[in-house]
């Protein structure tokens, strides 16, 4: 048993090794959530109050300048990276399937480099408008190919664990990116582009070290299948196997060959011959109902209204200026909740971790919007619809009470949707049409991320806060409904027994015994 244990762990060990340079697409993607704080804020990019110096244009040249920004050119900006992913997410929804997953790494590192690079190195405002547009296109390659990547290469039994794993690298990168916004903060007007050119150094590393990892065997099979490939070099089909013996190195020969033998056998009955076209990815409702509404639930749930109260909240617990540095703490919980996930996914199931997860943030929901409900304005004699938000406060122990659902509700989001989504969408798409479908998902992602971010304010002012937070603690409800009666378990499964599980009912029937 010693050495069957040791031969599995060998064979790991370059699936590990691939996983940390797939992952480091997403831990860029965290990184640039993290520093964003800190670059569009006043005394870095943004003009400090007493700022006697140069106040820059648009298209106005120098390094020592700042600006000065209204609220809508302060948000377009921030929100550039969703932008620039959710039109990538739209180049990979066409040509997915023919760039095939390493080349998305590669060229999402490209970048990344390329849009840190030119965002830090700008001495023009649209310069940085464009650098952060490119480093989301490289959000959207990279957020593309990652699930899909770690899963084909991934043996079942540690397939949710890695793909787990990408969303704990996310954190880990806002972790980072905090740490380094941290640091360069109090050098004046230059620290931000300090904070952006440690992403390019960080891209720089993920492009070199991707270079190394062969392109995924599973899709090398489905190269081989409509090409007719029945093996040798140089064919995809040699490739592939050239490709499995890397990711299952200390594994027998005999063993990677009746794996690749098993593999090409379900892709070629399948999908036979035929090329998939785009639009084949409409062929498959339910994977794509089940992909789509879990990332587009995850979004609407409301993390981004939570977090963006959540130094409000720490301030009216009595934490004083020190509300400020509530991120970390959030970020260190979301993080241990991540872990919990990552350790656990594939004794618990999907599933499971779903309803526990949505039905904490449920909790949560009500909690706070309860919470909310009884906010109050400290400045004398004036309404709380007319208050400064620095101004509105919480009973204290109401207060204290938002800083328990705030963090049971990150937890919540850590433990079911933040993972759960994007390992879903990894496995449950056939692999004819696994490209363009998960394209779909991410951008139904980041689309229901942007329209979540531009309409806060107004549903606020609509709804109250507090009506918002019902308003979500609604939508978990239709949650658990829908991973109830929609999400199937696929704890343990092959990648090709979850597509014919899946499969459109005449292709499940044709293949029944």
């Amino acid at each position: 048993p010693a050495p069957a244990l040791g031969s599995a762990m060998a064979g790991l060990g370059n699936v590990f090794t691939a996983f940390a340079f797939i992952a480091s697409g997403g831990l860029l993607f965290g990184y640039i959530i993290g520093i964003n704080g800190n670059v569009v804020t006043s005394g870095q990019l943004l003009c400090a109050d007493d700022w006697a110096g140069e106040v820059g244009t648009f298209v106005s040249y120098g390094y020592r300048q700042c600006y000065k920004l209204g609220a809508l050119e302060t948000g377009f900006l921030s929100s550039l990276n969703l932008i620039g992913a959710c039109l990538s997410s739209l180049i990979c929804f066409r040509f997915a399937d023919g760039l095939g997953r390493k080349l998305e790494v590669q060229l999402a590192a490209a970048l990344y480099l390329l849009g840190g690079l030119l965002a830090a190195a700008s001495p023009v405002l649209w310069g940085v408008y464009v650098g952060f547009a490119v480093y989301g296109l490289g959000i959207g390659f990279a957020m593309h190919a990652a699930p899909v990547f770690i899963a084909e290469i991934s043996p079942a039994a540690v397939r949710g664990t890695l793909v787990s794993a990408k969303e704990a690298v996310v954190v880990l990168g806002i972790f980072l990116g905090f740490f380094t916004g941290f640091i360069f903060s109090n050098i004046a007007q230059v620290g931000w582009r300090l904070m952006v050119v440690v992403s390019a150094a960080f891209a720089l590393v993920q492009a070199v070290g991707i270079t190394f990892i062969p392109q995924s065997p599973r899709y090398l099979v489905l190269r081989a299948v409509r090409e007719g490939d029945a093996g040798g070099a140089p064919g995809p089909l040699e490739e592939a196997r050239k490709a499995l013996g890397f990711f299952r190195a200390g594994t027998p020969a005999c063993e990677v060959d009746h794996e690749l033998e098993v593999m090409r056998q379900e892709i070629a009955g399948s999908i036979g011959t035929e090329v998939a076209r785009w639009t084949d990815s409409f062929r498959y409702p339910r994977p794509l109902v089940i992909g789509c509404g879990l990332v587009f639930l995850q979004q609407v749930t409301g993390q981004p209204s939570v977090l963006y109260f959540a130094t409000n909240i720490f301030k009216s617990a009595g934490f004083g200026s020190a509300a400020a540095l509530s991120s970390v703490g959030v970020g260190l919980v979301k993080l241990l909740a991540t872990l919990f996930t990552v350790w656990r996914v594939d004794q618990y199931g999907r599933r499971l971790l779903l309803f526990v997860g949505i039905s904490m943030m449920a909790c949560a929901l009500a909690l706070i919007g309860t919470a909310f409900v009884f906010r109050e304005c400290q400045a004398p004699g004036v309404s709380l619809a007319d208050c400064k938000e620095a101004d509105v406060t919480l009973p204290r122990g109401w207060a204290l009470a938002t800083v328990a659902g705030l963090m049971v509700y990150v937890s919540g989001y850590q433990v079911g949707f933040g993972p759960i989504a994007w390992l879903m969408i990894s496995e449950v798409f056939p692999l004819r049409v696994r490209g363009s479908a998960l394209s779909i998902a991410a951008v139904v992602n980041f689309g229901s991320n942007i329209l979540m971010t531009l309409t806060q304010e107004v549903l606020q002012r609509a709804l109250t806060p507090a009506g918002v937070f019902f308003g979500y603690l609604a939508l978990s409800i239709v949650s658990l409904l829908f991973v109830k009666f929609q999400v199937p378990e696929t704890k343990g499964k092959t990648l090709e027994e979850i597509e014919r599980m899946l499969a459109p009912r005449p292709a499940r029937d044709v293949r029944a015994p």
